[in-house]
Parts: structure tokens; C-alpha cells; sequence
């Protein structure tokens, strides 16, 4: 897949240095030219943009004024004559900052740093619909639980938490908690990954039932589960997505 670019620069010059240094990537698409912020506003919020090269000083609007006003700025190279507004272009998330006469060699340094940001970012979109999957799948879903002498049958979005017990497995609901007999691991790898979270060796928590967290212990309606050491940087992590 190559990386689909936007040029945004009122100086025609400036344009074509871009227009050429790109057409020497083979990853890289040129799909379109701006002369001003404006135009580019409305190129960026069609979609379909991966790398925006952005100049700051032009008319009308600056490039940092149009990158604060877009909530989801694609990936973003600023190229500007004026190596003062660096700061605040990182401020703004920019991948890399390009100060012209920008030469080839730096123009393939800041592309590659373009290309791994949208490599992270695109596999933590994948991580996120697998989440969500795995949500509607939990939504949806129900598994039997031996309680007792009997299977009891249990909506999955409705286990808030489960804990270990010696050679059992206590499940909580909002409504009743059940005594299963299998071990904590046996019903991790019965329940939806992404969802359903080991954040103790003894606890699972279901995400979707969070109400609180500290560094140490996470807060539902029914009740209150620690958060194991080895298990806090996965934990936040998840929660944090």
C-alpha cells in the first residue's frame, strides 16, 4: 500500500521541491496540491490522506492554526522557513519538521519517521477493532458453567469479575455470584480476549464493567479487584486504549 500525500504550500517553487522528492519514493502517491490552509481543510476532511506536508507561514491561515482545528490529523511533516516554530509544531504531534531548502536526504528521513508512525497507529486501529469485535461477540454470547450438579448458563457481557478459590473459580454478577470448579486459566482461555483481562493471578475483569482505577486496584459497582505487579503495565495499557 503506498502512502497517499498532500502538499500544502503557497509558494509554487516549494511545491515543486515536494512534488519532486516524492516522486522518487515508490511509497509514496501524490494525490493532491494546496495553495492555503483553506483548500487544504477541505482535501484533508474528504479523507483518504495519510501524510500531509504543511507549510506555516501562509495567507489566511497558518498551517499550525489548521492542524489545531482538525481532530484527526493524518500523519503530519511541517516545512517552513523559519526554524522557530519547531516547538509548536511538535507540540502538535508533527512526525518531523523541515526547514527549506529542504534537501533530498533529510526529505528520506522524515518520511521514514511518517512511515512507522503510521505503521503504530495502524496496528493499534487493528488492535482496537479486534477489541470491538470481541465486545460484540461477549454482547452476544453465553457459556454453561458447572455449578454444583448443574449447568448454569451465563451471559458473558454480564460476569463483571472472576477470582480463583482454591481448585474453583468464583464468578460475580450484578445479580448472583457462582462457585465454579476449574481453574482460573481454564476460564481465561474460555473467555474473549480484549475484554475479559487477567489483572492478578488470582482475578479476571471484565473492561466493560470498570467504573475506577488506581495504580493498584480496579473499582465496578459490586466490588473492588487488585491489580497483580506483573500485571500492571498489560492493565493500563488495555485501559488506556
Amino acid at each position: 500500500m503506498k502512502i497517499k500525500c498532500l502538499i500544502v504550500d503557497d509558494e509554487p517553487l516549494a511545491r515543486t521541491v515536494l512534488r519532486d522528492h516524492i516522486g522518487k519514493i515508490d511509497s509514496l502517491e501524490l494525490v493532491g496540491e494546496c495553495r492555503n490552509a483553506l483548500e487544504a481543510n477541505t482535501e484533508i476532511l474528504k479523507g483518504g490522506i495519510d501524510l500531509v506536508f504543511l507549510d506555516i507561514n501562509m495567507p489566511l491561515m497558518s498551517g499550525i492554526e489548521l492542524a489545531k482545528q482538525i481532530k484527526e490529523m493524518p500523519a503530519l511533516i511541517f516545512t517552513t522557513a523559519y526554524s522557530e516554530h519547531a516547538l509548536e509544531g511538535f507540540e502538535l504531534d508533527a512526525v518531523d519538521y523541515l526547514v527549506k531548502p529542504i534537501t533530498f536526504n533529510r526529505f528520506v528521513r522524515a518520511v521514514n519517521k511518517a512511515t512507522k508512525w503510521l505503521s503504530k497507529n495502524d496496528n493499534s486501529l487493528k488492535e482496537m477493532e479486534e477489541i470491538r469485535e470481541s465486545a460484540v461477540q461477549a454482547d452476544e454470547s453465553f457459556a454453561y458453567f458447572k455449578v454444583e450438579n448443574k449447568m448454569v448458563r451465563l451471559m458473558l457481557s454480564d460476569i463483571v469479575a472472576a477470582e480463583s478459590q482454591g481448585h474453583y473459580v468464583k464468578i460475580y454478577t450484578a445479580k448472583e455470584n457462582h462457585l465454579v470448579y476449574q481453574s482460573i486459566s481454564q476460564l481465561e482461555d474460555r473467555l474473549p480476549s480484549g475484554i475479559f483481562v487477567r489483572c492478578h493471578r488470582s482475578f479476571i475483569i471484565n473492561i466493560r464493567h470498570i467504573r475506577a482505577m488506581t495504580y493498584h486496584h480496579i473499582e465496578t459497582d459490586i466490588l473492588k479487584v487488585p491489580i497483580g505487579r506483573s500485571y500492571k503495565a498489560s492493565i493500563h495499557h488495555i485501559i488506556e486504549k
